[in-house]
């Protein structure tokens, strides 16, 4: 019989060790072992971002002891050709294995960290690329301290320690928690999912029931879509636990992850338009791609026109397909459509910023927006349900947007290709059997107010603006009651408010359990008064006493028509569909 090496044709074979090293240090030691070296010199790299996460965050600066060695122990000296990158004298050499330890100390999505009860890292932090060998299947090797288990993305193996990737873009878009954690696994369409949530024994067995009762319906309604579910296994990983930096929620091809801060429990109820954005992710930026991203460049920023695709379809079918399962009712959904064109109607930026250079420029301030900037989250938004009417007008209530995401799923995806923006349009003139080139030049790549009017009319609705009064204390503040820093021209030193301050109560009334919203209820009855606030700023709560400003926004609703055609009324029930 041929030697394992000679049968695969001497390909070479990769295998990563991951050691949770030194947890007061907050180190990983990772062990990079490549085999069947058939040429004069290896490069080996590291990401510098996490796709999903649109910043250059240089992981390479938390590699320490960078070490490359022979089997017979003798330590070669690589040389470093980029800031990510090291290459390896190997002429006469079949066999390499590198070594360095990493610093693990922020925890956030997009981060890696250590602590006393876990251990959390995502591929791109710790896993080299042996360059020109992208396609090469890997196995990941887990030494981690006893009594801890592991939860991955990554495949499993009949070992509990091992687990495999059969490329490396699927390998380093997998997140990985080791650790004391509750884990519970479900089945959709015969698939398991595990709802992963650290610490252990935080988020009670009524809300995971709960909670996984939402996933289920989101994941039925997102996969009849396109034709079902298409991945192995599905991991949510919940942290009830604040982001140090960077990212509190990231996609992946087969799990995300998202941050939830301890100070207010959220209800399952408010978790179903996050896990819906993160979820439709699976199909729509994960596989439906744009062309700049396919493949990955992991060493450079990968600039777009079409984020308003990626993440602002994702934000319009967060809110239909929660419809679409029964997680909320169709006032509400429109009402949802509605404020969207408010929130990129009220922007003076909009009138000089598209929705494709606003993509493209992400990389500028992706998680800090410029001061003059627009959205592509609800630009894209707006796009979408107003080309989804538009379909459903030309095509009398037959196809809609669900018809161009299944197309770009199956002609490009399924192809192995990314799709560019004159692709998108060839693909809605195919649909429609008309010509959307005027759509997107204006409404897209121009600044041209859409017709809101016009194009929601298809549905028999009649757009309504007004202005509306919004509580301010000088911050933002999320739907929780968390401060999420100042807005655009405002000063932080000035704010009495401090980012991730949590209110806790208002006047006396405790937030916690009230839902998402309540905040903003609560301060919206107190307009021009002085409150109470109860905040909790680095677990310690104290008391301030603020003015209640506030800031006037233009209001939008949409109405129902008096006598709507029959023609809108059929686009309307084949919009609100379920």
């Amino acid at each position: 019989m041929a030697p394992a090496a000679a049968a695969q044709g001497g390909r070479l074979e990769i295998e990563y060790t991951v050691k949770v090293a030194d947890i007061p240090g907050q180190l990983f030691h990772v062990t990079t072992d490549v085999r069947n070296i058939n040429q004069p010199s290896l490069e080996l790299s590291l990401p510098v971002w996490s796709p999903g996460w649109y910043v250059i965050e240089n992981y390479a600066k938390n590699v320490f002891r960078f070490r490359v060695t022979e089997p017979d122990g003798r330590e070669l000296r690589p040389a470093q050709v980029h800031k990510q990158t090291w290459r390896i004298d190997t002429k006469g050499i079949s066999r390499v294995t590198v070594e360095f330890d990493y610093l693990a100390n922020v925890l956030s999505a997009n981060h890696a960290r250590i602590a006393p009860d876990y251990a959390f890292f995502t591929g791109t932090q710790l896993f080299l690329l042996p360059e020109g060998h992208r396609s090469r299947p890997s196995k990941v090797r887990f030494d981690a301290p006893s009594g801890w288990r592991i939860a991955s993305g990554l495949d499993e193996t009949a070992d509990p320690m091992v687990f495999t990737a059969p490329e490396y873009d699927t390998l380093v878009d997998q997140p990985t928690l080791v650790g004391t954690f509750d884990v519970t696994r479900f089945t959709v369409e015969g698939k398991p999912h595990d709802l992963v949530a650290n610490p252990a024994g935080v988020f009670s067995a009524e809300k995971t029931r709960a909670l996984i009762g939402h996933l289920t319906k989101l994941a039925e309604t997102q996969g009849r879509i396109f034709g079902g579910l298409p991945y192995k296994k599905f991991v949510y990983f919940y942290f009830f636990r604040p982001a140090e930096a960077g990212a509190g929620v990231l996609e992946h091809q087969n799990s995300f992850v998202a941050l939830w801060n301890p100070d207010a429990l959220p209800q399952p109820d408010d978790m179903v338009g996050q896990a819906a954005h993160e979820f439709f992710h699976v199909w729509n930026v994960k596989r439906i791609r744009p062309v700049q991203m396919w493949p990955y460049d992991y060493s450079r920023e990968n600039e777009t026109p079409l984020l308003w695709v990626s993440e602002g379809f994702t934000s319009y079918y967060t809110s239909l397909t929660s419809y679409r399962a029964g997680l909320k009712d169709a006032r509400t959904f429109v009402g949802e459509m509605a404020r969207g064109i408010g929130e990129v109607e009220g922007n003076e930026a909009r009138r000089y910023i598209s929705a494709s250079d606003s993509s493209t420029s992400t990389w500028i301030g992706y998680d800090t927006p410029p001061p003059f900037s627009i959205s592509y989250y609800s630009q894209g938004r707006n796009i979408a349900a107003l080309l989804d009417l538009s379909i459903r007008r030309d095509t009398n209530g037959v196809s809609g947007l669900d018809a161009v995401m299944r197309t770009l799923f199956t002609d490009f995806y399924q192809r192995g290709r990314g799709f560019s923006s004159e692709d998108l349009i060839r693909v809605v003139d195919r649909i429609t059997k008309s010509s959307y080139e005027t759509f997107f030049s204006r409404y897209v790549s121009g600044t041209d107010v859409p017709p809101y009017e016009t194009i929601f009319g298809y549905a028999g609705y009649q757009v309504e603006r007004a202005t509306r009064k919004v509580p301010f204390l000088g911050v933002n503040l999320d739907t929780m009651g968390r401060v999420t820093g100042v807005p655009p021209g405002f000063d932080a030193r000035t704010a009495r408010l401090q980012q991730e301050d949590f209110i806790v109560s208002v006047d006396g009334q405790a937030l916690e359990g009230q839902g998402a919203g309540t905040v903003f209820r609560l301060l919206n009855e107190k307009l021009g008064q002085n409150v109470r606030l109860r905040i909790r700023r680095a677990g310690e709560e104290r008391e301030l006493e603020i003015a209640v400003g506030f800031v006037e926004l233009a209001n939008y609703q949409l109405v129902e028509s008096q006598s709507p055609t029959t023609e809108q009324l059929k686009v309307r029930e084949s919009w609100l569909r379920r």
